[in-house]
C-alpha cells in the first residue's frame, strides 16, 4: 500500500459523550487540536493511528478514514478519472498542508491530506 490511511475522524452527534466514552473504555486522551471541538487522541509510540473526535456537521455519526497523499492535485485527478467525486473542495489546514473529502464511485467517504508543514 503506497497511500496509507494514517488518521481517522470520528464524527459524532455528541462529541463530548463520545470523547468521554473512548476515554473511559480505551484510555484515550483526546485533546483539542486545530479547534476547541476537534479533539485528537494520539496513538503514542505503539501501533495504530491518531484519531480525531469532532462534532458531526449534519448530525449523522460516521467514521472517516484519512489517506495521506504525496500530491493532492494528482490524487484528485485520479479520483475524478476513476469515477470518484470531490465532496468538499481542498482547504488549507493551517500550517499542516491541505485536505479535502471525496467519495468513491459507490459513495464511500474518504478524506485526503497532503502533509506539507510550513517551515
Amino acid at each position: 500500500m503506497t497511500e496509507p490511511v494514517y488518521f481517522v475522524e470520528l464524527n459524532s452527534p455528541d462529541h463530548s459523550a463520545s470523547a468521554a466514552f473512548f476515554r473511559a473504555v480505551f484510555g484515550w486522551d483526546p485533546q483539542p487540536f486545530a479547534a476547541p471541538d476537534y479533539l485528537v487522541s494520539s496513538h503514542g509510540s505503539g501501533a495504530g493511528v491518531d484519531t480525531a473526535i469532532l462534532p458531526s456537521r449534519d448530525g449523522a455519526p460516521r467514521t472517516v478514514p484519512i489517506i495521506r497523499v504525496g500530491n493532492l492535485d494528482e490524487a484528485l485527478a485520479g479520483v475524478q478519472a476513476n469515477g470518484g467525486q470531490v465532496v468538499v473542495e481542498p482547504f488549507a489546514l493551517g500550517t499542516m498542508g491541505s485536505a479535502c473529502y471525496i467519495t468513491d464511485p459507490a459513495g464511500v467517504l474518504v478524506g485526503l491530506h497532503f502533509y506539507n508543514p510550513a517551515p
